[in-house]
């Protein structure tokens, strides 16, 4: 997606970080209470699809969320 510069609302940037990432997350929680509004590129529905396949041909092939979370975290040290 490209980056669209958007006015912010008047005060956010005096916010504490953690207040500006819950004012985020409460707007996002509003836009995604109608999630078929909520525009998916065509990339990521492709990429989904072919995971769903690959997982279809071979499901001893997949990994739990946490065995992915804990590989990444390991990347990171």
């Amino acid at each position: 997606m490209e980056h669209t510069a958007i006015k912010e609302p008047d005060g956010f940037a005096d916010l504490p970080k953690a207040e500006q990432i819950r004012y985020l997350q409460a707007l996002w929680d509003r836009i995604s209470e109608q999630p078929e509004d909520v525009p998916v590129p065509a990339s990521h529905l492709e990429v989904a699809r072919e995971r769903l396949e690959a997982y279809r041909r071979d499901p001893t092939q997949a990994r739990s969320a946490f065995e992915v979370f804990d590989r990444l975290g390991h990347r990171r040290r």
